[in-house]
């Protein structure tokens, strides 16, 4: 800031403030000049003249300050703190507004109370010296002029007259008559029938009353004739009593009261004059009590002072509440004398209990009389007597007198008092405005302020809190004696005490703080007796409200107390003032400020939105407004763009522009002028819904500033809102119109910057868009990725592809809201618009549709809602058109060239892509057939490339192998199969055999081979065919082992039965009959094992041709296993073994064949011996699982392998081992001929794995009655 500009605003601005507040001070005081100017006086008009004596030379000063732009003395701030000092007296005087009219008159008042005092010092005087008179006087005329003397004197009359009334009553006649220059003669002859003629004297003398006339010529009481000639305008007539002992009386009365005033007034101490007056009164009429209670009116009256004879007791405060007569006189406000409280009527209208209260005193007689100041009532003077009578006037007009001058006296008392108070809070108020003026930050002020106040009225709470107008709450900016968390709560601005201090203007007083309805919404002020709250006001606004509250229930606030917290709210307010001024001479540092980010807004190449916000924040903070909006032409309306610290309604309804082409915002703009609106509400100018906007917004002012736009021929507005009605100066349209100078070249450069940032997204969005479709090779899914992203690239709406079948176009794929229903149409390839895309093959762009109702029916997407159209061809290589892409918006839009350009390159990639997904579908549509065909032939596949690696493994080469394809492309056959399938030298062998492993077995594979040349003759790669014949070889080799198997078990028994047979035929050996029956045992033996091999051998057969039947019955199991394990032991228990029986308790039945069944557990527990060629324990257990019975054969022999677990039971299959040769004999038969025995039984076997040595064979068969249930459900 420039020295000029500090000379401007810190010495210029506010000695013209000063002026301004002083002259405004002296205009105030004008009023009260000339309405009291007859009370004015020569140090008062000196006192009013001090203000313009300092306006008038502060104007000056500040105009040379001006004009010249320097500096009182050089010095800036000294001048400037000189001129607040100067301010704080006005504004304290202004602060004081209501009591503005004791500035100049506060000498006189005061000296008119010591006039009244004078005057009844005088009156006293008078009285006493007139009494001396006339005691010294014998002759009536001279009596009579002593008398009227003093009257013209003390009541500075222009004539006075004393007339004598004859005995009868019938005449009076003139005695003597003065005036200020001497005696009136004619007087003296006047004679006047008080029974003929009316009179002001025979009222007087009929009445024995005063009687006052203020006009006489309209009164029909006053003789006219006498006015005339004693020219009198005004007339009082006072009776005069002639006796002696009355006289004697009156002069004895006045004397007491003369006494009583003196000593009273000898006092300022309240206690000592109430003291001195009942004590001397008392005594003076002979009571036996007199006593003082004083309060306010309407309220219970305590008593203050009482005197009482020897040997009674006081009255006391509980007593003084009930007594009858002085609170009679209390309520009626006169006098009131009873002879015998006894037989007084009057007292029946009161509390019949006082009568109780009186008698308990010994009261029989009562007197009480008001105490009256200023037709104020402070309380009642009473007497007691104890033995009835009637009180004279002498008596009633004594006590009246004293009762009169105890009312002054405690007036007087009072005024000192008040005298007091008011230096005392004139002190305070002068320490608040050092407060005030020694502090500019708002929080400190109102701090100290608030300790203030709780020091001055000894208040144990005070809260500060400041209105937000805007919310319509109170928000609390200082405390003292309540917790510091209160600080910043806020509640609505209706309730508690401070919502009746706003709501009347004037401060509010409780003395129970219970009673108000809506109280603060805050425990904080729970347990509260007492509160008062003033409003801070300035200029007749509320800016916040200052509170006292008190829990002590005997702590009383009071009207007086009410009104020095109004003051120091008002010098709240005055700090609030000081606030805003320090605002206000901040307001030249923001607009700078708003300057400053104009110009770095300038430097910087933002974008356009937050160019646009800037450019609002800046104009707001550069014209002191609370909100800022910028709106941007758009298609012929102006809508908002940007905006800073705007409200809710103001937002939504700028958002849909200005319709209305005769706005007055939108003139503005054609016009390229500064509009500006001081009261908006007010505005005529402006629609009804444009001040109803503003209002709920809570703004009154506004100021709109035109700025012209890169592209657009109409003008951009800047909007500035202000809360409050704004004056408008020229510097404020200066600023604006430099403002919106400033923020051309903000929106030039940002327009540039947008226009390359646009380019460069579109171009990014382009590529990004293009990558996204290059590898989609489905049709239909490309279609729907290009419809998708279209709108996406442009910020457009919908999107819809259509594709060209013949001479029509379809729907292919849609984007956005309603635009299916282009899916249900087919337009001619030459409908509009798109029509005339392909047609052209060139871009068309519409940027309002709905001009054209004929576009509107060509067009179904547009007919939907839609305004703006943009579409292009789709070309493709060979420079065919595949169709058209469409893009629509809802509102319309100008379509950029950019925009145009950009969706071209996009329907030309689209286009390519679509191509090329054509392509690669019918490929793929080749291979998937190929690839068919390959995965469904039985044998295994495998093609490899030039460098001897596999890129082709069908399902039935990693069925054969058991190596998955993910496994083997990429790699060699040899490193997957550990085998080479490659055929020495170049030409490939016939068929042949090839082992290969898989897993932990070894399968043999027929195996082919061709080889795949290139052009020039090389080897392409190789295709290998091969199938598994491993299954064949098994069963061939299984068929031989069977044979062999079989041949030697017939040949044993063959044997056997030949060599006996040949044994028992011999002739050269005879056999007795016990050898020939041995040996025919054997025969018979052998011939059942031979029996038992080819019923086996049967079985199977039977079992391979479905023949074989089994005969279900229920069948005990554990009789039948307990008979296998016995025999067992008999004939197999010769190599070691032990044989173990494990059966359960009860009995269990299966449906089986009993016989087959019999076969099943015998050759298991032969085979248990058999596989045990060690010997060893055989356990056969039976048990029940569920609704089957479980039957288990164990051995401690060599065990099945786990990989053969499955193979044994297999025809012909036996396992090998290490311990068992299989030379030594089985068909390989038993346990398959088990497994479909107990499979046609409804029955299962398997091998159970044991941690030990040995196997575990089980079966299972369903229980009896399980297999007819099974049938039957």
């Amino acid at each position: 800031m420039t020295p000029q500009d500090k000379a401007l605003y810190f010495n210029a601005l506010p000695l013209l403030l000063l002026a301004g507040t002083y002259l405004l001070v002296f205009v105030a005081l004008l009023p009260t000049l000339w309405r009291e100017r007859s009370r004015v006086t020569a140090s008062d008009l000196a006192l009013a003249s001090v203000f313009p004596g300092i306006a008038i030379p502060a104007a000056i000063f500040g105009a040379l300050v001006l004009h010249d732009r320097e500096p009182l003395g050089g010095h800036v701030w000294w001048s400037f703190a000189a001129c607040v000092v100067g301010l704080v007296p006005a504004l304290v005087f202004l602060a004081r507004w209501d009591q503005r009219g004791s500035v100049i008159l506060g000498a006189a008042r005061a000296r008119e109370a010591e006039e009244l005092v004078s005057l009844r010092d005088r009156e006293l005087d008078t009285v006493a010296g007139l009494a001396s008179s006339l005691a010294r006087t014998q002759e009536p005329e001279a009596a009579g002029r002593a008398l009227l003397d003093e009257v013209v004197a003390l009541m500075g009359v222009e004539f006075a007259a004393l007339a004598l009334v004859d005995d009868e009553g019938r005449e009076a006649r003139g005695l003597v008559a003065r005036s200020s220059t001497g005696d009136i003669g004619w007087w003296a002859d006047m004679r006047l029938g008080l029974r003929d003629e009316p009179s002001g004297i025979a009222s007087a003398y009929f009445e024995a009353a005063p009687v006052a006339v203020y006009d006489i010529e309209s009164s029909a009481l006053v003789s006219q004739r006498l006015a005339r000639a004693a020219g009198a305008k005004s007339a009082a007539f006072v009776p005069l009593t002639v006796s002696a002992a009355a006289l004697d009386d009156a002069l004895s009365r006045e004397r007491l009261v003369a006494a009583i005033s003196r000593r009273i007034r000898s006092s300022h101490d309240l206690d000592t004059i109430t003291r001195v007056a009942v004590t001397e009164t008392g005594r003076a009429l002979g009571a036996s009590r007199c006593f003082l209670r004083l309060g306010e009116p309407g309220e219970r009256l305590p008593m203050r002072a009482e005197w009482w004879a020897d040997g009674l007791s006081p009255i006391g405060d509980e007593l003084a509440e009930r007594l009858p007569v002085s609170n009679l006189a209390a309520r009626v406000r006169r006098t009131v004398a009873v002879a015998d409280v006894l037989d007084a009527e009057e007292l029946d209208e009161g509390r019949p209990a006082g009568r109780d209260a009186l008698e308990q005193l010994g009261t029989r007689a009562a007197l009480a009389t008001p105490v009256v100041a200023f037709e104020r009532m402070l309380g009642v003077l009473g007497l007691h007597r104890p033995e009835p009578g009637l009180w004279s006037p002498a008596d009633v007009s004594l006590a009246e007198a004293v009762a009169d001058e105890i009312a002054l006296a405690i007036h007087v008392a009072g005024l000192l008092e008040e005298n007091q108070r008011r230096l005392g809070e004139q002190s305070a108020l002068l320490k608040a405005a050092q407060v005030v003026t020694s502090e500019l930050e708002l929080n400190a002020v109102l701090q100290r302020l608030v300790d203030q106040v709780a020091t001055l009225l000894r208040a144990e709470a005070v809260d500060c809190y400041l209105l937000d107008p805007g919310r319509g709450v109170l928000r609390c900016a200082a405390v003292h004696g309540f917790p510091a968390s209160l600080v910043g709560y806020e509640f609505p601005i209706d309730k508690g005490l401070a919502g009746r201090a706003i709501a009347r203007g004037r401060p509010a007083l409780v003395e129970d703080y219970a009673e108000i309805l809506e109280t603060v919404p805050n425990e904080t002020y729970a347990g509260f007796h007492g509160a008062m709250v003033a409003p801070m006001r300035w200029a007749g606004e509320v800016k916040g409200v200052l509170g006292v509250g008190s829990r002590d229930p005997q702590r009383r606030l009071t009207s007086g107390e009410a009104s020095l917290l109004d003051a120091f709210a008002n010098l709240a307010a005055l700090a609030l003032r000081n606030a805003e001024s320090f605002e206000e001479r901040s307001r030249q540092a923001r607009i700078q400020r708003g300057f400053y980010r104009i110009a770095s807004a300038l430097g910087q190449p933002i974008s356009l939105e937050e160019t646009l916000d800037a450019l609002a924040q800046a104009a707001a903070e550069a014209l002191g407004g609370a909100s800022a909006a910028v709106l941007m032409p758009v298609d012929g309306d102006l809508r908002l763009a940007g905006l800073h610290a705007l409200p809710a309604p103001l937002v939504r309804f700028l958002e849909d522009g200005l319709s209305d082409p005769g706005d007055p915002l939108r003139s503005s703009a054609r016009r390229r002028r500064v509009l500006v609106s001081s009261a908006l509400a007010d505005d005529d100018r402006f629609g009804a819904e444009w001040r109803r906007v503003a209002e709920e917004a809570g703004y009154q002012s506004l100021l709109a500033a035109p700025v012209e736009t890169p592209r657009e021929d109409d003008a951009a507005l800047v909007l500035v809102f202000f809360p409050e009605e704004h004056r408008f100066a020229d510097d404020d349209l200066e600023l604006a119109r430099n403002l919106t100078g400033a923020a051309r070249g903000a929106l030039e450069r940002s327009d540039l910057f947008e226009g390359e940032r646009r380019s460069r997204a579109l171009a990014q969005q382009l590529a990004r868009t293009s990558s996204l479709l290059a590898p989609e090779l489905d049709p239909a899914t490309l279609l729907d990725e290009v419809a998708q992203r279209a709108p996406e690239l442009l910020l457009a709406d919908a999107a819809v592809l259509r594709l060209l079948e013949g001479d029509e176009l379809v729907a292919g794929a849609v984007s956005g809201e309603s635009a299916s229903v282009a899916l249900e149409s087919r337009l001619p390839s030459t409908a509009r618009l798109a029509g005339d895309a392909v047609q052209s093959r060139a871009p068309v762009a519409v940027a309002d549709a709905r001009e054209d109702q004929r576009l509107l029916q060509a067009d179904p997407v547009l007919g939907a809602g839609y305004a703006g159209y943009l579409g292009v061809p789709l070309v493709g290589p060979q420079g065919t058109v595949h169709g058209v892409l469409s893009v629509y918006s809802r509102e319309p839009r100008q379509w950029r060239e950019e925009e145009i350009e950009a969706l071209g390159a996009f329907a030309g990639n689209a286009s390519a892509a679509l191509s090329s997904a054509e392509l690669y579908q019918s490929v793929a549509l080749e291979k998937e057939r190929s690839v068919a065909i390959l995965s469904n032939i039985a044998d295994g596949i495998v093609a490899v490339d030039r460098e001897g690696h596999v890129v082709l493994w069908n399902a039935a080469a990693e069925a054969i192998t058991g190596v998955p394809e993910a496994e083997a492309l990429g790699h060699p056959p040899g490193e997957v199969l550990q085998r080479e399938l490659e055929s020495p030298g170049e030409s490939p062998a016939g068929e042949r055999l090839l082992p290969i492993r898989r897993g932990g077995e070894e399968i043999w594979l027929s195996l082919t081979e061709a080889v795949m040349r290139d052009p020039a003759g090389a080897v392409a790669g190789r295709i290998f065919a091969f199938r598994d014949i491993s299954a064949e070889r098994v069963v061939e080799q299984m068929k031989s082992e069977f044979v062999s198997s079989v041949s030697r078990e017939l040949r044993s028994p063959l044997t056997s039965i030949y060599g006996f047979a040949e044994t028992l035929l011999r002739d050269d050996v005879l056999f007795g009959e016990e050898e020939r029956s041995t040996f025919l045992g054997y025969i018979a033996s052998e011939a059942g094992r031979l029996t038992s091999i080819v019923d086996r051998l049967l079985s199977v057969a039977r079992l391979d041709s479905g023949d074989l039947q089994v005969n279900l019955a229920p069948t005990d199991v554990g009789a039948l296993v307990t008979e296998v394990v016995r025999s067992a032991e008999h004939t197999l228990a010769t190599g070691g073994h032990r044989f173990v029986l494990e059966l359960p308790p009860e009995r269990l039945q299966v449906d089986a064949d009993r016989e087959k069944l019999r076969q099943i557990v015998t050759d298991l527990v032969e085979n248990a011996v058999k596989y045990s060629p060690g010997g060893g324990t055989v356990t056969v257990s039976v048990r029940r699982r569920d609704d089957v019975v479980e039957v288990q054969v164990d051995d401690e022999g060599i065990g099945v392998p786990e990989s053969e677990q499955e193979l044994i039971f297999r025809k012909f299959y036996r396992a090998a081992s290490q311990s068992r040769d299989l030379s030594s004999g089985g068909t390989g038969l038993g346990l398959f001929i088990a497994r479909e025995l107990l499979a046609a039984m409804r029955g299962r076997i398997w091998v159970r794995p044991r941690e030990e040595r040995g196997s575990s064979f089980v079966f299972t068969l369903p229980l009896a009655g399980r297999a007819v249930l099974l049938e039957r459900e």
